[in-house]
């Protein structure tokens, strides 16, 4: 079995795009407008966009998005992040002898961009 996409809620199709596409590269696989959603990716990394009607995520959850980038990438990202003023949920912080930063999207959503990769750590780590 084989993750296929993970699917959002968005408060702005169109804005959702965008953001997804400056921040982490993701193209424009699909989209439909009724109802108004897109499918957006790099080939690794699928999201499914679903427009919703008065959508307004405001609680916290741990529910996210997270994406690996490389150690020499994660300050300048940071940096990025604060700029741009989005809504710093936790970190940066360490993590698996690494760091994360967790953020909201336009729509609410967490988004996480940690080092090393899930992958990379466990590779190191095998439970016996």
């Amino acid at each position: 079995m084989r993750l296929d996409h993970i699917g959002l809620d968005v408060s702005d199709l169109q804005q959702s795009i965008d953001f997804y596409h400056q921040w982490f590269g993701l193209q424009l696989i699909d989209r439909w407008d009724s109802p108004r959603q897109a499918f957006v990716g790099n080939g690794e990394v699928a999201l499914g966009l679903m427009e919703v009607e008065d959508y307004d995520f405001q609680r916290y959850t741990m529910a996210h998005i997270a994406f690996s980038i490389s150690s020499a990438e994660f300050s300048m990202f940071v940096e990025r992040v604060k700029t741009a003023g989005l809504d710093i949920v936790a970190g940066p912080k360490p993590q698996r002898g690494g760091e994360t930063i967790l953020f909201r999207d336009p729509s609410g959503n967490i988004i996480e961009v940690c080092y090393p990769s899930l992958t990379e750590w466990r590779a190191t780590h095998n439970p016996e």
